[in-house]
Order: structure tokens, then sequence, then C-alpha cells
């Protein structure tokens, strides 16, 4: 007997033997049980997902000789004839390579009054439907909505969006889902102990992986490996025989790129493509590791979740702590423009190479409103223990002070050194009297504030401090006053670098505290309504943080949209040109290569 495949060998023959599908095999198995039948079924969903052979499935149970069921037998003659694609009354039709209306009217239209031979049903099963033509689909339409009492339709297809809204009106609709990579890991791992095949899990996993949520896929690629190292097989078989990069070696790119070391970047790069590792598809699999990190810094942590092994968790869950959430975003977006610049490129590693030592000296993101407020907090300190006379006598805090340096207390009638006016006059001569000078001199305490913005080579030894006759007693924790706890939790957010919580509530209609619960409007239920709903710890951690007590939060939708939102762009718009122009904001970003993040405007 010929070799038949891994995919059609352990090939699903009922409906408690599909991976993934739990929520379409229940409804089809009591749809059969009960009787509740439909005339036309249509499956949709990613390829190797189970759509074909459901169909099968649903078709045996139709037509099984125990009667309408669903658990055929799969011993009648009926049976056996579906499962091997010879049955004279399930018809299955290949629409890729039968688009015209005149393949519809040959093979449907005109053999659908015909009873069925033998069985109980004629089933028609159309795959990749979306394929017909225009006219095919319009010559359809009609015996789709009213077939004969013995006939079934079974259409499946990949691009559901193709087919017409009339077609899919007349459809009972399956959406098939793509399999998580722990099912489809547990089934590989049933098939390898039938097949008597000595695999570790690692590999296993990584084979699971390659499947994309594909069983199919990942099948092939089972049997792939198979003729590649025989029945023992390791985890570095399968990256050279799928040409797959380990989670590991992904894992040590991140580390490389995190502490900004070229050299092992380079390296890496070099046994990535030493290994004959397609450099587009190594691009893909550091942004899917990328996600990971993304995901687990937004509180989404679970090892199914993320379709890793535990110990692949655990060091994701370190490598996080090394980003924001926002430096994540933005390495994501330029390692895909890297992954696009690689597909043109005739020197795809020059590109590759290029791409990721510019990741590695992606300034680490700090928010402009906290940049321009920790400096404003050391201009404080520097004049406060300063005790020359020239020190309390310059320059000048009038009105000319505006919403992005908002005044401190205790500060009228101190002004910037010497040397901060002389600093600022070689950078920016342009700058208006009226406006407050910055001290931009990097003294001890914000050498760690300044790393966000710069690299850390080359950077001049920090200045020692001075020593103050009068040292200042610790500081006690303020309480926050009343009617600014919605500013005190922001700014918290925004001191923890909770980036996509904190631009959910920008994005709000309304907030509003009161009684120990944060009142929070959205105009729809969206991802920044759901993002706040599913914080709720967050919240609580911060109310006993800054409120002494628990924070309960209460997400109402007004369904009122477009004019606010309107409104919004339009006025964050106007406030980051503002920022844009404003002198003081463009020496802080020349000094320090910073991005505008958001502009909040203050009282």
């Amino acid at each position: 007997m010929s070799y038949q495949v891994i995919a059609r060998k352990y090939r699903p023959q009922t409906f408690s033997d599909l991976a993934g599908q739990e929520h379409i095999t229940r409804t089809l198995k009591s749809a059969l049980d009960s009787g509740r039948l439909h005339h036309a079924y249509l499956f949709s969903g990613v390829r190797g997902t189970g759509k074909t052979t459901t169909a099968r499935i649903l078709a045996k149970g139709l037509n099984c000789a125990r009667g309408v069921t669903g658990d055929p037998c799969l011993q009648c003659s009926s049976c056996l004839e579906i499962a091997a694609g010879n049955s004279i009354d399930v018809i299955e039709i290949d629409a890729a390579s039968n688009t015209g209306v005149d393949n519809v009217r040959d093979v449907i239209i005109n053999n659908i009054a015909m009873a069925p031979a033998r069985d109980r049903y004629k089933v028609f099963v159309i795959d990749e439907v979306h394929m017909l033509s225009t006219n095919a689909f319009n010559a359809l339409l009609k015996t789709l909505e009213e077939p004969p009492p013995h006939v079934v339709f079974i259409m499946a297809t990949t691009e559901l969006h193709k087919l017409p809204d009339t077609i899919l009106s007349r459809c009972q609709q399956f959406e098939f889902k793509q399999i998580p990579t722990d099912k489809i890991f547990e089934r590989l791992r049933e098939i390898a102990g039938q097949e008597n095949v000595k695999i570790s899990d690692p590999a296993l996993r990584e084979i699971a992986r390659a499947g994309a949520g594909s069983l199919r896929d990942a099948q092939s690629a089972f049997d792939q490996i198979i003729s590649f190292s025989g029945s023992e097989i390791t985890e570095e078989d399968v990256a050279t025989g799928l040409g797959l990069v380990s989670a590991s070696t992904l894992g040590d790119f991140v580390s490389a790129i995190a502490s900004q070391d070229t050299s092992s970047i380079l390296t890496l790069v070099e046994e990535v493509a030493s290994r004959g590792y397609d450099l587009r598809n190594f691009s893909r699999d550091l942004m899917g590791y990328l996600r990971h990190l993304l995901l687990v810094k937004s509180g989404i942590d679970s090892s199914e979740a993320l379709g890793v092994a535990d110990n692949e968790l655990d060091r994701i869950r370190e490598l996080s702590t090394k980003f924001s959430e926002e430096d994540l975003v933005r390495s994501f977006h330029l390692l895909s423009a890297t992954e696009k610049e690689i597909k043109d490129s005739p020197h795809p590693r020059f590109q590759l190479e290029t791409g990721l030592v510019k990741l590695s000296h992606l300034p680490r993101l700090r928010s402009l409103d906290e940049l321009i407020r920790r400096l404003e907090e050391l201009e404080s300190r520097l004049d406060g223990s300063s005790s020359s006379p020239a020190s309390g006598s310059g320059g000048s805090t009038g009105p000319g002070r505006n919403q992005f340096t908002p005044d401190r207390g205790g500060s009228q009638g101190r002004g910037p050194s010497t040397e901060t006016k002389q600093h600022a006059a070689r950078h920016s001569p342009e700058v208006p009297p009226d406006f407050p000078e910055i001290d931009l001199s990097e003294p001890e305490d914000m050498a760690d504030f300044d790393a966000g913005y710069t690299s850390t080579r080359n950077r001049p030894a920090p200045a020692p401090p001075v020593p103050s006759l009068h040292p200042t007693p610790p500081a006690e924790k303020i309480p926050v006053p009343k009617g600014y706890e919605v500013e005190a939790l922001l700014n918290e957010l925004q001191k923890r670098n909770r980036g996509l919580v904190l631009t959910a509530l920008e994005d709000a209609q309304k907030l509003e505290y009161r009684d120990g619960v944060l009142h929070i409007t959205f105009g729809t239920d969206d991802m920044f309504a759901r993002r706040v709903r599913d914080s709720g710890t967050l919240f609580r951690e911060l109310g006993e943080s800054l409120l002494g007590q628990p924070l309960l939060i209460e997400v109402t939708i007004s369904g009122q949209v477009e004019h606010r939102i309107d409104d919004a762009v339009a006025k964050r718009q106007q406030l980051i040109d503002r920022a844009s122009s404003n002198p003081a904001v463009k020496l802080i970003m020349e000094q320090t290569r910073g991005d505008i993040v958001s502009v909040r405007e203050t009282s």
C-alpha cells in the first residue's frame, strides 16, 4: 500500500475528533440530533482549520444508515464512501476550477431535481465558493433559496468578503477560528505516539507554532521533519528542517536590542543568515515576539493566550520590563518598515542589520509632559540650593509663562542662572524675554531621566553634588486635594508608563470622581472602553496608593460620537501645533531628540 500523508491519515472522522472548533461542532451535532436542519450552510475561515472536513462529517451525519445523527457509525457504505470521497450522492465541487455559469448549470441545476441514488440527501459541497463568477452566483441564487427537500448545500471559503450578500443571507454561517497552538501541539503529540516518533515537547511546540493556526499546515510540517530526521527528532532538527528561528534566538535578539549591544545583534544576524533562514520570515517572527512583549506589558500573560511554553513565558515577562508600551509600538512599526525594505532590496541582509541597529538605538520615550515636569523640578531644586545673589535676581517669571511650563508654587522672583542663560542663548537666540529659560545640564540625579532619550555612550561624568548647610528633610506623602483626584490619577498613569490606559482615558467624553468611584463616559463601546474595563486591578491599586482606598470604575456608553470626536481631534491637534512652535519646546526636542506624545493644557 502506498504511503499516506499524516494530514490525510489522521483526518478527523467525527465531530469529537475536530480540534479547536467546539462552537461549531456543538451546534451542528445538536442540529442533526434534533432534526433542525437547514438547506444551506456556509463555512468560512483560514486554510487548514477543518472546513471541508466538517462538511464531510456533516454529510455522514445526514446520510448515515442508522439515521440522521450527530454520531455517524463510520461503518456503513454511506459513511465509508463519503470518507473516501467517492459517494455518488455527495458531490464535491472545486469552484476554483469550475467558475463559470455553465459549470454550475451542468453540475448542480440540471441534477438538483433528481432524487438521491441511495442515500437520504443529495449533498453539494462547493469548496472555495468565492471563486464563482457573478453569473454563476446569479444562476445558483434561486436554487439556493428554495432547493428540493432532499438537497443540502455546504459551501466553504477562505475569503468571505468576496461573496455577494444575496448568497450570505440564504445560508447559516459558521466562522472557523485559527486553532490555538496548544491544541495543535496536543494533536501532534497524539500523532507522534501513534507513529512511534520520539520528539521532545519543545521541538513539537515549534512545529505547532509553524502551523500558524492551521492544523493541516502543522501536520504537513511534521511529515516533512520526519522525512528529514527519521524517528528521533530534536529541536535543532526542527529549526533546520523548517527554516525556523527558535524562540530562544528571538529572545536573544530582543535582549541585545534592549541593552543596545550592536556587536551581539550583528553576530546573531550572521548566525541567522548562515543557517539559510528567510530574512523576511525572521522579521515577521521577531515582530510576533515583540507582540508577545506588548501583550504581557498590557497584562495578558498566560501561556495559553500567547501560545508559548511556560519557560518561554518567563523570559518574555523578564524582557518586557525593559520596554515601555510606547517603545514596543514604535519598535514594531520600525521592524515592519524594515521587513518591507527587505522585500525590495537586492541586499536583504544589509537592510536587516541596519534596521536592527537602528532599532537598538531607538530612544526610550517618555512623554513631553513628563519631560517638562522633570525639568521644572530640576530648575526649582537648583534655584533653591543656590545661595549666590545672582541666582535670586536673574530672569523674570511674569505673564509670559504659558500652559506648557506651568508655574510652581514659590518660584516667583527666581530665574535661571547666568550659565543657563548663556546655554539657551547659544542654542535658541530667538527665545522671547518673557519666556523662562530652561537649564538642560545633567546633574547626577537626572542621569536616569536622560537615558530615556539619548544613548548612554560617551556621556561626560556628572558634576559632584553641591553640599548644603541646611539639608532638606525627607518629604512626607501629601494627600490628594479634593477635586484633583482625576488629575492625580492621570499623572500617576503617566509616571508608570501606562500609555494605553492613559490614551483610553484621554479618549473618554467625561471623567468624574465621586465617593471612591471614577465615572468614565465613552461615545462607543470600542477598544478604549474595553481597555479601561480590563484595568480594574490597576485602578484599585492606584486608589489605594493615591487616595487611601480602592478605586472602583464605572464605564458608561453615551452613543454620541461624531461631533465629540471631531472636536477632540481638532483640539488635540491645535495643542500639538502650539507646542511644536514654542521656542522652549523646540529647544527641548533638539537637546533630547524627543517626540511629542501628548499635550495636556493646564490652568
